[in-house]
């Protein structure tokens, strides 16, 4: 995407944020009243939804290694993803450091160049898949844009149709040089894993339920701090937050991620401060605490800290264990057991 539209599109975010917040910033008591008052049962919930959350995105990385015969397990597939998740979301054109982080490592574990990209091809397609089913189910279901977006879905969905029946000539030579390497992946994902009905649509449940519990960690927010909204809001919020943050191709989101869900909190009705205190509260989870345990799981990959900290654990078992003895009622009679 060009620079200009980029920052088209933030100038547009924070227009519409300000747009919303016509009284001006929320008011730091209230923002602190509500950070408060907490539920913590609520908050316990939303830490456990973003760790199933990601914990369910590893799932579906493993599937797909697996289903091209790469061995993978579960809790080194979990410390991959934050690991990915921390480069991704910390560093400049964090997406590219990211897919070469994940390339690295897979292929450490025995996996071939094919299988590699048809993961990282894969698991971006189901990921991008469930994410358009969850935001045509937002944008459905707000009844002031609903026959709006009814029509513009209708119109999309009959040209897909089009283009799959007919397939006009020359359109597929139009996307061979158009866009030659994202089809030369696909085609490669499809001969390097191969997939029967059941794997398919337990991936494309792995990739729905991975979102669906990232927005159930942003409703347990928003029971936490006590803000009672409908559904719809909540998942609205959270799809145009999490758009606007991957069109503006912003590492994590910075600014824009937080300006696209207070404002549409506060336009369905949520004092500032509340909103205020949710953002604050669903980032510091699930950006800021991802991030943390995201940098952790990278360091311990690391082969040499890795061997460090085993011999570190043994020279404190072994001094453990020496200081145990001394304190032993039996120590000074031990040339006894000789």
């Amino acid at each position: 995407m060009p620079r200009w539209a980029r920052w088209a599109l933030g100038g547009a975010a924070v227009g519409l944020v300000l747009s919303v917040v016509k009284s001006g910033l929320p008011d730091p008591d209230e923002i602190w009243r509500a950070m408060t008052g907490l539920n913590a049962g609520w908050l316990a919930v939303a830490v456990l939804a973003q760790i199933l959350s990601m914990g369910t995105f590893a799932r579906l990385i493993r599937r797909l290694l697996m289903l091209g015969g790469a061995h993978l397990t579960v809790s080194r597939a979990v410390a991959l993803t934050y690991a990915r998740n921390a480069v991704s979301n910390s560093l400049p054109a964090g997406q590219v450091v990211g897919i070469a982080y994940a390339t690295r490592q897979f292929a450490r574990l025995g996996a071939a160049k094919p299988l590699i990209a048809a993961t990282l091809v894969l698991s971006g397609v189901y990921s991008t898949a469930a994410f358009v089913v969850l935001g045509t189910v937002a944008v459905l279901g707000e009844p002031s844009i609903r026959p709006a977006a009814a029509g513009v879905l209708a119109l999309v969905l009959v040209v897909v149709v089009a283009l799959a029946r007919f397939r006009p000539r020359g359109f597929a030579g139009w996307l061979d040089r158009r866009f030659p390497k994202v089809l030369e992946q696909i085609r490669a994902a499809r001969h390097a894993v191969t997939m029967a009905r059941r794997d398919r649509l337990m991936l494309a449940g792995l990739a729905l339920a991975n979102w669906l519990l990232d927005v159930a960690c942003l409703a347990a927010v928003c029971a936490a701090a006590g803000v009672h909204i409908g559904p719809h809001t909540v998942l609205l919020g959270y799809v145009a937050a999490k758009a606007a943050a991957v069109l503006l191709l912003i590492p994590g989101g910075l600014g824009i991620a937080e300006i696209g869900l207070a404002a549409t909190l506060i336009s369905g009705g949520v004092t500032g401060g509340a909103a205020a205190a949710v953002v604050l509260l669903y980032r510091l989870i699930s950006y800021w605490g991802v991030l943390v345990a995201g940098w952790a799981a990278w360091l311990l990959l690391l082969d040499g800290l890795r061997a460090r900290l085993g011999a570190g654990g043994h020279w404190f078992w072994d001094a453990f264990v020496r200081w145990s003895m001394t304190l032993s009622p039996c120590a000074p009679y031990a040339y006894r057991d000789r």
